[in-house]
């Protein structure tokens, strides 16, 4: 008698209204705000325990981290929408094969991350714009973070399959052990040991690493509907996962650019305040965002699974309450962002007055893209979760490297460094008016915008 099947693939089917959509979304949520919540107490300690300088130094790094970060959103979007599809057409089998394929891809491009990082990691940190006094503190951060680059990579692979698989609260749990590892890891090196950046490297590390084998594990259990088994050789599996979560990617990696943006003009006007002001923003920017990011990877999976099955009526109400729910959230955000600016500025930089001062002066104005921010993200998603990479990665584009990064060079060169902070509103307001516009003229095509119930819709790729 073979193995016993844990059958998760219908619960995708049955998650139709809003208490059952937050109970699936809660934990991916709960667990991508947690991420962003220890990613917040990694930058107090080392700002408080080590230096700012120390700080500016980790962000230096960042356009490096975006790639990094990038290319595991992209096999994780990617990959999970194209396993979800296969499960909406009972291609069980198939799906199996096709995400045994992705991780193992993914685990070799990362190992090879590793050892370019290991050759070019000095003259990657000068061409980033470091200069002499955090230079050196970038290099021992980098060489000790090196070796658990597939993990960080995996693990955002990793815990979106395991939601593909029904399991979201699986997928928390493990961030959060992850997480809590990482948290005390911070304080036993940096506070008590006084280890400093490589400590704060090393718990970082750690903090993928448990999540990444944790998912793994999960994933060995043959009782598991999806679970690993020899990988498929269909390439197709990776070109669909590559072409459609490539704007995710494009995503993280504009993110990174404009960071480097934003790191060369504040360093250029403000020196290491700046660039640890800067490193602040980002920080409450995630945090900030960390809700809407989890509850559109939480919901992705129910839309590609509805998708597959061609079900109007289910994917037209799981964006009706995804609208509201973002919306309502965005709202919520901004004025968060506006009351707390002060209070989030002095937990993280308390030691400069400096720094503080750049932060709260920049948030007052920063904050207004959060109205506009939330919806951009999940447009992107729903846009991926619909296999159409194309104009996901169109807004990713426009709202980052199209947009984002002229206007944080061109601003201060035209008005002043305190005109920087306008930048993010400008760039998520005209960018939400375009995914606005492609969601409305879109909606009729993929279903999710009218039609009556049960209505099955005409596969849009398979139009002539």
């Amino acid at each position: 008698m073979g193995p016993q099947v844990v059958d998760t693939e219908e619960d995708l089917g049955r998650i139709r209204d809003g208490s059952r959509i937050l109970r699936f979304t809660l934990p991916s949520i709960a667990m991508m705000m947690f991420i962003s919540t220890y990613g917040l107490v990694d930058g107090a300690f080392i700002s408080n325990f080590v230096s700012t300088d120390a700080l500016a130094s980790i962000n230096i790094l960042m356009p490096v981290m975006s790639l990094l970060t990038g290319m595991g959103f992209m096999f994780s979007t990617g990959g999970s929408a194209y396993v979800a599809n296969l499960m909406g057409q009972g291609s069980m089998d198939k799906a199996r094969g096709s995400m045994s394929l992705i991780l193992l891809v993914a685990t070799a491009i990362s190992a090879a991350f590793v050892l370019a990082g290991f050759l070019f990691a000095e003259q990657l940190v000068s061409l980033l714009g470091a200069d002499e006094s955090i230079a050196d503190s970038s290099l021992e951060y980098a060489y000790w973070f090196l070796p658990f680059v597939p993990f960080l990579i995996l693990q955002f692979i990793v815990s979106q399959f395991l939601i593909v698989a029904g399991s979201p609260g699986m997928s928390l749990a493990l961030s959060v052990a992850g997480g809590l590892a990482n948290i005390i890891l911070d304080y036993l090196m940096i506070v008590v040991l006084d280890l400093g950046l490589p400590g704060a490297a090393v718990a970082s590390g750690v903090g993928s690493l448990i999540p990444s084998v944790g998912g793994m594990a999960f994933f060995l259990d043959r009782r598991r509907s999806l679970r690993l088994v020899k990988p498929s050789r269909d390439m197709e599996a990776i070109a669909s996962t590559c072409s459609n979560g490539v704007s995710e990617m494009a995503s993280e990696l504009s993110g990174g650019i404009t960071t480097l943006c934003y790191n060369l003009v504040m360093m250029s006007h403000l020196g290491p305040d700046g660039v640890s002001a800067i490193t602040v923003l980002s920080y409450m920017q995630f945090l900030a965002l960390s809700a809407v990011i989890g509850y559109s990877s939480g919901i992705a999976p129910v839309m590609s699974y509805d998708h597959g099955g061609r079900d109007r009526e289910g994917m037209g109400k799981v964006f009706r309450f995804s609208m509201l729910f973002v919306v309502s959230l965005s709202v919520a955000v901004f004025a968060a962002m506006e009351l707390f600016s002060s209070d989030i500025a002095r937990f993280f930089a308390g030691s400069s007055e400096e720094v503080v001062g750049i932060i709260v002066g920049g948030a007052t104005v920063f904050s207004f893209g959060f109205l506009f921010m939330g919806f951009n993200v999940y447009a992107s998603s729903l846009f991926t979760s619909l296999s159409n990479g194309l104009l996901s990665a169109l807004i990713s584009l426009i709202r980052s490297l199209v947009l984002l990064a002229p206007l944080i060079v061109l601003l201060p060169s035209a008005f002043g460094i305190d005109a920087v902070w306008y930048a993010i509103p400008l760039t998520e307001s005209v960018t939400a008016t375009l995914a606005a516009f492609l969601v409305l003229r879109c909606g009729g095509r993929y279903g999710y915008m009218g039609g009556r119930a049960s209505e099955k819709y005409e596969d849009p790729d398979e139009r002539p």
